[in-house]
């Protein structure tokens, strides 16, 4: 392809800045992340995309690089919003006790829901999407970012006394929150309630603290 040709296409997939082309692009993400979460990552085409935005299939063209572009996108934005939850409720102004147990209720729901799902089954897909691979990565160590930084503010204050490197504790809570979340998706019949005690057994031994109900 020559340079021309290169910089030409580069140029149609480009963001177009400011006004309605903004609009319409944000307008095109929010529908790729309800058909994401209601179909899933690998049932996400242009051409369900465009429906769900009353959109032809190249108008997404002109504003998304492919489906694929998009799609990481729409996850990411999903992604976001769960990360943007727990950010909340570890800057707020409760205990870092009260903390802890709001992130695992929110971390291990009763219903994982439609959102937390896409998400789990876009795994599948990362093995050709080195994009979505590297955004799953990047939401583990954030979510243990924000445990750990709880950790070291509990440990500070005294309420917790951890038996463990926080950051060690940090990460197991993390790999036992997605372990219980993926119980249901395997069938397997425990409750949330009784999810959620598994990983709240291991913090409280883990940190010598108990948590609040």
């Amino acid at each position: 392809m020559s340079d021309k040709r290169t910089k030409a296409r580069r140029t149609a997939h480009s963001p177009r800045p400011g006004g309605a082309g903004d609009a319409r692009r944000d307008a095109l993400l929010q529908a790729a992340v309800r058909v994401v979460i209601r179909e899933g990552a690998t049932g996400a085409s242009v051409r369900a995309i465009a429906e769900e935005a009353s959109v032809s299939p190249g108008s997404v063209l002109y504003y998304y690089d492919g489906v694929d572009d998009l799609v990481n996108r729409a996850l990411e934005a999903v992604m976001d919003r769960f990360h943007d939850r727990r950010l909340k409720v570890v800057a707020g102004g409760r205990s870092p006790v009260e903390k802890l147990a709001e992130m695992i209720r929110l971390g291990v729901p009763d219903d994982v829901g439609d959102e937390l799902r896409s998400v789990y089954e876009s795994i599948g897909t990362a093995r050709t999407r080195p994009e979505t691979l590297r955004m799953h990565r990047q939401v583990v160590e954030r979510q243990v970012t924000l445990y750990r930084s709880l950790l070291e503010v509990g440990t500070e204050s005294g309420d917790f006394a951890p038996q463990h490197d926080v950051g060690l504790i940090a990460r197991n809570l993390v790999a036992l929150e997605d372990a219980y979340d993926l119980y249901p998706q395997l069938g397997l019949s425990l409750t949330g309630a009784e999810r959620r005690a598994g990983v709240r057994a291991y913090a409280e031994l883990a940190l010598q603290c108990t948590l609040p109900g």
